[in-house]
């Protein structure tokens, strides 16, 4: 059953403090799945389900990723009639307009900047107060998460409904083949995309897939929270910060959890590099990213404090490469793991070097070395490739870590 928990109450704070008193925190107890309440919008209150936790370890602080339950509002994508969603009109209305009016002058202090990447569009990555969701795929493929209900202010407006959902757009926009040509532009063959209707689009006439006045608006926003918490309250699915690398926190996602510790992959590649640069090792143990995975990256990325958190493996390594084991497993126990794990290039890596939509969803090294050819392996969405790798080929670096507290 899930938790009703008023946003105001949940957010952590200091329970007493006084000179010469220690901070005293609660434990965070908020779980995927529930709801809060914070902000107003048109006479109704907002409510929002958490749909991502991000545990930062040794700090006692969580960043929860919060989606409204319901469709706020219904309104155009772009009211100039195509654009990404870098440009449009609807993410400088979720950040100026429905900012300012949904929450009071506290609860705007609650809201963090979120930077999230981006799989369409001119842009790699952006940062927002609000912003909406662009796990299209995902929803595709669970359809029945994606159903939505309409606020009164929306239903009022004759929001597009379909056996009691609503639509409502993502931040995704699709080009049409034709549409990648010098002779056309994105509002002749693009549409943003859509869910909570059996409709992947506004549903209208191709001069609409931007300017549709009846699909809508469901934000997303993160607050960070203060609260005590222990390795057992982390479960796959969630996500682990710790460390940092080209200034930018990493961000983990948790393959495993259990008494061992928490086994974790970076969410984006952090570098791209080659295997080796002498192309003569059989082994990832004796290539040149083991050693840079272990010595300098190991170095640069972790405190001292940090440090502590992490177990060497079974060959006294502190960092290494996820191997198709582990990959094949995830597979097997979740369909949706190839969505979780094709997640791109980090911030970092995006605006230091020209990654371009096509390099969106990276393809990245494994620690496996293939039966056929004595060759280490990469790793693609989709299908995994067992050698043919030499010294002129350079993929993304996701280490992999496990640590225990």
């Amino acid at each position: 059953m899930k938790k009703f928990i008023a946003l105001a109450l949940s957010v952590a704070t200091i329970l007493s403090v006084t000179a010469g008193c220690k901070k005293k925190l609660p434990k965070f107890e908020l779980e995927l799945g529930d709801t809060v309440t914070m902000g107003e919008y048109q006479g109704e209150d907002i409510e929002w389900e958490v749909m991502h936790r991000n545990f930062e370890v040794g700090k006692n602080k969580v960043i929860v990723e919060l989606q409204s339950t319901t469709a706020v509002d219904c309104l155009p994508f772009d009211e100039d009639g195509g654009a990404y969603w870098e440009d449009c009109s609807l993410r400088e209305w979720l950040n100026t307009d429905f900012y300012e009016e949904a929450f009071s002058k506290s609860e705007k202090k609650q809201i963090i900047d979120t930077s999230y990447s981006m799989y369409t569009g001119e842009t790699r990555w952006l940062t927002d107060k609000v912003y909406l969701s662009g796990e299209y795929a995902r929803y595709r493929m669970t359809p029945q998460d994606a159903t939505c209900k309409a606020s009164k202010y929306a239903k009022k407006k004759d929001i597009q409904m379909e056996n009691g959902s609503c639509s409502f757009w993502t931040r995704d926009v699709f080009l049409t083949t034709y549409a990648h040509t010098e002779d056309t532009s994105i509002k002749d063959g693009g549409f943003a995309f859509c869910l909570g209707t059996s409709r992947h689009s506004a549903g209208h006439s191709p001069d609409e897939m931007f300017t549709a006045e009846d699909v809508g608006v469901r934000p997303w926003i993160s607050v960070e929270y203060e609260g005590t918490f222990e390795m057992k309250d982390i479960n796959p699915a969630d996500r682990v910060i710790l460390g940092t690398y080209d200034d930018e926190p990493i961000t983990w996602i948790v393959m495993e959890s259990g008494k061992s510790g928490l086994k974790l992959l970076s969410k984006y590649g952090l570098e791209n590099m080659k295997m080796d640069k002498k192309d003569d090792a059989d082994v990832f143990a004796d290539t040149d990213l083991h050693d840079w995975l272990n010595e300098d990256f190991y170095e640069e990325a972790f405190s001292k404090s940090e440090k502590e958190f992490i177990v060497p493996d079974d060959n006294d390594d502190n960092v290494s490469l996820i191997g198709k084991i582990s990959i094949k497993d995830g597979l097997e126990r979740d369909c949706l793991f190839e969505l979780l794990i094709g997640t791109g290039y980090s911030k970092a890596y995006c605006e230091d070097n020209d990654v371009t939509e096509r390099d969106s969803i990276d393809t990245f090294w494994i620690n496996y070395v293939s039966e056929t050819n004595s060759k280490l392996s990469i790793y693609q969405p989709g299908s995994m490739r067992q050698g043919g790798m030499n010294t002129d080929e350079e993929y993304s670096v996701r280490p992999y870590i496990t640590i225990k507290f």
